[in-house]
């Protein structure tokens, strides 16, 4: 638990003591009343549907010992014994305070960023660096300012690695993220489409991207794909250490021999000098991406190969990330968290890879692709048509071009349905006992409902 002093809270928010309290310090920092507790600070954070200042007086009936508020009308008529602070951004000021105690650890502190497969890379490394180390990590995907904030804030004097990920929408929030977090190292791990919407080319996206990299220190190290040119180029004019990992190229960390047995990959791991075999309880290449960049990382940390090959053995991934299971003799592949035209295609080459007697997608909206978001749904759905499966189903309207799309490319059958109830229905009368499932769109489409809904979990007409 991060503490202060009120001094400390002043300095490193610029913030104005407006009334001091009782308490000459907190012990903790929350922007959220339902899981204060007695002596923390609470920042009022502020956003477009919302004004956490509405919940101060909330704050200090839970026991809050200070306040941070941009609008002083709150302070009005609070608890004498609650100290005030008055900033003139409560967000900036939750970052400034989070990069003041991350500048008392002198530790590495690890950015992982990318299109696709950073959770899991973040995963990974937090899991391999557990076995000889404390390690501090972003929980689930809280990847941005606000997240990464409150993950650098739980870091305690046990602390000896922390592990940030790094979310983007735009250009300048990755070095935003990277002022409050100072990182030592960096990791790319792709550069996809995502966002392509806001940001307009995928060259772009890997500018953003790169803000992570042009973040480091002199001294510090950057992991990236060598098999992704957009990232691969990232290391050119780094002053600091480039190492470089993936499967098609002589490169300091990479992977060959990659098989698939049943739910398994298993590919040998080349890491500088060392060769050792790995087998993952994933299925995709893009996994093995994801734990060649995670070696690459751990192995600069000092963690030995052995550590390394025992960590990714014993790796399960987050709920709905490749989650597989079998309902009434179908392989269900739940891989329902979250998607985009890259993450789309790695999941269909999984699938693919798994013992059926027939292949078939049950697929959502995909969202934030902006005006390309009708061509890359219908992209989408050639590329599932070439790959080769037995059926589509769809849900949401953007998905309609993504059933066009496998429809033209030459798939026979294509239903599309209005909500994952109606999916379920129709996957009931095209599945059977021993065929393969996957299952797979933005998260905000609640595509996990559907092996719910299989399961009888729910009721028929799903969400």
């Amino acid at each position: 638990m991060a503490s202060f002093t009120l001094e400390e809270i002043e300095k490193a928010a610029a913030a104005r003591l407006i009334r001091r309290g009782n308490n000459p310090f907190v012990d903790g920092v929350s922007t959220d009343t339902r899981t204060i507790r007695a002596g923390e600070l609470f920042i009022a954070l502020t956003g477009e549907n919302f004004n956490g200042h509405a919940f101060v007086k909330k704050a200090v009936e839970a026991g809050a010992a200070a306040v941070m508020i941009s609008d002083a009308s709150y302070g009005d008529g609070l608890d004498p014994k609650v100290t005030v602070f008055l900033v003139k951004d409560t967000k900036k000021g939750l970052e400034d305070v989070a990069h003041f105690h991350r500048m008392r650890f002198h530790v590495p502190v690890i950015g992982v960023t990318g299109s696709n497969g950073k959770t899991t890379t973040k995963d990974m490394i937090t899991a391999i660096l557990s076995t000889r180390l404390h390690v501090t990590a972003t929980q689930k995907n809280f990847n941005n300012e606000i997240g990464l904030s409150m993950t650098l804030l739980s870091m305690t004097g046990d602390t000896e690695v922390c592990v940030v990920e790094m979310g983007m929408r735009g250009f300048g929030q990755i070095k935003e993220l990277c002022h409050i977090a100072s990182p030592t190292m960096g990791v790319v791990t792709n550069v996809g489409t995502s966002h392509i919407g806001i940001l307009g080319s995928q060259d772009n996206i890997a500018k953003a991207k790169k803000e992570l990299i042009d973040a480091l220190p002199a001294d510090g190290t950057a992991i990236l794909n060598g098999d992704d040119e957009r990232v691969c180029a990232m290391g050119k004019g780094f002053a600091g250490r480039v190492i470089r990992y993936g499967l098609n190229g002589r490169y300091t960390v990479r992977g060959s021999d990659v098989r698939y047995e049943e739910e398994d990959t298993r590919y040998t791991c080349t890491c500088f000098d060392e060769a050792f075999k790995v087998k993952l309880h994933l299925l995709g290449v893009h996994n093995v991406y994801d734990a060649l960049a995670a070696t690459a990382a751990c192995r600069v940390l000092g963690v030995d190969t052995e550590k390394i090959q025992r960590a990714l053995g014993d790796f399960r991934p987050a709920g709905q990330r490749q989650a597989v299971e079998t309902i009434d003799g179908i392989t269900v592949l739940d891989d329902s968290y979250n998607a985009n035209p890259l993450s789309m295609e790695m999941a269909f080459r999984s699938a693919k890879q798994m013992a059926g007697k027939h292949y078939f997608l049950v697929l959502g909206d995909m969202g934030e692709l902006g005006r390309f978001e009708e061509k890359l749904h219908y992209e989408t759905g050639l590329t599932a048509a070439k790959i080769g499966f037995d059926g589509l189903i769809t849900v949401g309207p953007l998905s309609r071009f993504l059933a066009k799309g496998a429809e033209e490319g030459g798939m026979q059958v294509v239903h599309t349905c209005d909500t994952c109830g109606e999916a379920a229905e129709e996957l009931k009368k095209l599945a059977g006992p021993g065929d393969v499932v996957l299952v797979k769109g933005s998260h905000y489409m609640h595509m996990e409902t559907i092996p719910a809904i299989l399961r009888g979990a729910m009721g028929k007409n799903g969400k």
